[in-house]
C-alpha cells in the first residue's frame, strides 16, 4: 500500500516539476518579446551650449533618428516651461539660450517614448560669455567676459588666432596656458557631461536584468521542491521496507 502511494507522490513531484518548468520557459518567452520591444523604443537626448545655443541630438537606441519630435525646455528650477520645438531630420533641434539658468529639455517622442537632459546653469552662463552672476559686481562680470585674441606661431602657416577668456597685452607665458586650459575645459564640459550621463545610464539595472533575477528565483524554487520532494520519498521508501 505504502509502495503504491510512495509511486503516487513520484509522479505528483514530476507533474508539479513539468509545470513549473513549462511556467519558467514561458516567463524567459514573454521576457525576451518584451525587452526586445523596449530596447528598441528606449530613447536618449543629449545638449550641450555653445556660443549663446543651445544644440541638441535624439535618437533611439538602435541609432534611428527622432524625427519631427517635440522638445520642451524648461527652467528646472521654477519649473516653468520657457519653449518648445520639434526635431529635423537628423534627430536635430537648436535654439537660443532663453535665460541663464538650469535648463531641462523633455523629448517626446513616437509611441509615448520620453527622456530628459539638464544642462547645468554654470554650463549655460559659460555659453552666454559669462554673464553677471547673482551677487557679482558689472565690473567683475564685464572684465570676466570680453573676448580677445591669442597669436600663436605655428611656423610656416604664420598666426594662428584664437578666442580666449581675457587676455591683455604682455601676458606671461603660465597665463596665457591658464587661459588656454579654461578654454578647452569650456569646449570640453558638454562632452564629459554627455559621457557620466552615459556611464550612469549603462549601470542602470535594466529590464533584462530584472527578468533574468525573476528567472533565477524562479529557479531555486524549483531545485527546493525537488530537494523537498526527494527527502519525503526516500523517508516513505524507508517505512515501506521497515513494514516488510
Amino acid at each position: 500500500m505504502k509502495e503504491v502511494n510512495y509511486k503516487s507522490q513520484n509522479s505528483k513531484f514530476k507533474s508539479q516539476i513539468l509545470i513549473l518548468l513549462n511556467f519558467a520557459f514561458f516567463i524567459l518567452i514573454c521576457a525576451f518579446c518584451i525587452v526586445r520591444e523596449a530596447d528598441a523604443h528606449k530613447v536618449n537626448i543629449y545638449a550641450y551650449a555653445e556660443d549663446g545655443m543651445i544644440h541638441s541630438e535624439s535618437y533611439f537606441v538602435d541609432g534611428t533618428k527622432c524625427k519631427n519630435s517635440l522638445i520642451e525646455v524648461f527652467d528646472e528650477k521654477q519649473g516653468t516651461r520657457l519653449l518648445e520645438g520639434k526635431t529635423d531630420d537628423n534627430g536635430k533641434f537648436s535654439f537660443k539660450i532663453p535665460k541663464v539658468a538650469s535648463l531641462k529639455l523633455v523629448l517626446h517622442a513616437s509611441m509615448g517614448h520620453q527622456n530628459e537632459y539638464t544642462l547645468g546653469e554654470d554650463e549655460v552662463r559659460e555659453a552666454m560669455g559669462g554673464r553677471q552672476r547673482p551677487g557679482e559686481s558689472k565690473e567683475t562680470a564685464k572684465s570676466s567676459s570680453q573676448p580677445a585674441k591669442i597669436s600663436v606661431k605655428t611656423g610656416k602657416e604664420g598666426l594662428v588666432s584664437k578666442e580666449a577668456a581675457s587676455v591683455g597685452r604682455g601676458m606671461s607665458e603660465s597665463e596665457v596656458e591658464a587661459v588656454m586650459e579654461r578654454v578647452i575645459d569650456r569646449k570640453l564640459k558638454p562632452v564629459m557631461g554627455i559621457l557620466v550621463k552615459l556611464r550612469e545610464d549603462s549601470e542602470k539595472p535594466g529590464l533584462t536584468e530584472i527578468i533574468g533575477g525573476i528567472g533565477y528565483i524562479v529557479g531555486l524554487m524549483g531545485i527546493a521542491m525537488y530537494l523537498k520532494s526527494r527527502r519525503k520519498a526516500i523517508g516513505t521508501r524507508h517505512e515501506a521496507k521497515g513494514e516488510r
